[in-house]
């Protein structure tokens, strides 16, 4: 029994392997030539980015660090994102060269398999029915897998798989240095890189639900937002996010970590349900769970796509040029209008964490 379940796993991300290539392949083979209606034709040019890659050790690389810099901009930024042991880090630099002004920690630290008693699709204490740990125990083991092209219109793209040690996890991130449209029709922009998570697992009961456990560290304020930034600009539809956001003052700057409100269970789609992030008192991070829909059977395989991205001043600075200060977190004054005037309506619903996570105590 145990020998064909490991046989089960192995051929399926087999099977995902090839799907991650052919899926690469595809997004080199989606029409670039229009680009998104949010942003101008004639800048769409100017906003590239120049993208370096490190993995360590070289030939076999478990680590991977990211650096992507603003070309030309009125006001150069720069940012890297670390994987290392199932964790992403995002530092973003709103001034190129200058300090560090927004910053967190993402990690994948277990799956988690629950019992939807009230059915309504939320976790409720005392409903776990088992936990499988991730976090870095289960990450190590093999090498990180690189594949690079260059579509038709010059956009260069680097795709990264991180697989678990257990084979039940694959982490895909990809990240572009121009405006990228995805076959889903979305866009993928060179101020984020998308991050699609590859789950299978097993369940002990097929009516049971799968949750992922993730814990974002910062010591910067964190608000859980009804709609993400690439929402808010059209890049992207029926997202939530977590913003991280350091004081307000002229190095004020905003990252993200964003995720679609639906996600693929066995080929079907259905709605993911976020937790509200809680204050980790041992930790000092922040713990937030996203519910994925009940599969068919006990085999569930998920495809969910998060991504990790900031709000740019370099990108800001070419779309909105001129004298006076660069509109804060959207591509353009309507979205921004529009924007302003749902902060009334969401207020209700959009959720204020403490501005600096708690320190570990005595």
């Amino acid at each position: 029994m145990i020998r064909s379940r490991r046989l089960a796993v192995t051929v399926a991300f087999s099977l995902a392997a090839a799907l991650a290539l052919s899926g690469v392949t595809a997004l080199a083979a989606t029409p670039h030539g229009s680009v998104h209606p949010s942003v101008d034709p004639s800048v769409a040019s100017e906003i590239r980015r120049l993208v370096n890659w490190t993995g360590v050790p070289t030939k076999a690389p478990r680590t991977l660090l990211i650096d992507s810099s603003s070309i030309g901009a009125p006001s150069p930024d720069v940012y890297q994102i670390r994987y290392t042991n199932g964790s992403f880090s995002l530092n973003y630099q709103r001034a190129a060269g200058g300090p560090t002004t927004s910053q967190f920690t993402v990690t994948f630290q277990g799956l988690v398999e629950w019992n939807d008693t009230l059915a309504d699709g939320h976790i409720e204490d005392g409903s776990f029915v088992s936990y499988t740990p991730l976090g870095p125990g289960a990450f190590g083991r093999y090498p990180i897998q690189h594949t690079s092209m260059t579509t038709a219109d010059g956009i260069g793209i680097n795709s990264f798989r991180i697989v678990s040690n257990r084979g039940d996890v694959a982490l895909n991130l990809t990240i572009s240095d121009g405006f990228l449209t995805l076959p889903s029709g979305q866009t993928l922009t060179p101020m984020e890189a998308k991050l699609t998570l590859d789950i299978y697992h097993n369940v002990t009961l097929s009516s049971n639900r799968l949750a992922l456990q993730i814990s974002l560290s910062t010591n910067q304020r964190v608000r859980l937002e009804n709609r993400s930034w690439d929402d808010l600009n059209e890049f992207s539809s029926d997202d939530r996010a977590l913003n991280v956001t350091n004081e307000a003052g002229p190095a004020s700057s905003s990252a993200f970590f964003s995720w679609s409100n639906s996600a693929s269970v066995n080929g079907v789609d259905g709605s993911v349900t976020p937790t509200v992030p809680e204050d980790n008192s041992t930790t000092g991070d922040y713990d937030f769970f996203l519910s994925y829909p009940v599969g068919s059977g006990v085999q569930v395989h998920v495809v969910h796509d998060p991504a990790m991205g900031v709000v740019s001043a370099a990108y800001a600075s070419i779309v909105h040029p001129g004298p006076g200060a660069v509109l804060p977190f959207v591509g353009d004054a309507l979205v921004y209008g529009i924007s302003l005037a749902g902060i009334a309506v969401l207020v209700g619903g959009t959720t204020l964490l403490v501005s600096r996570r708690r320190r570990k105590g005595p």
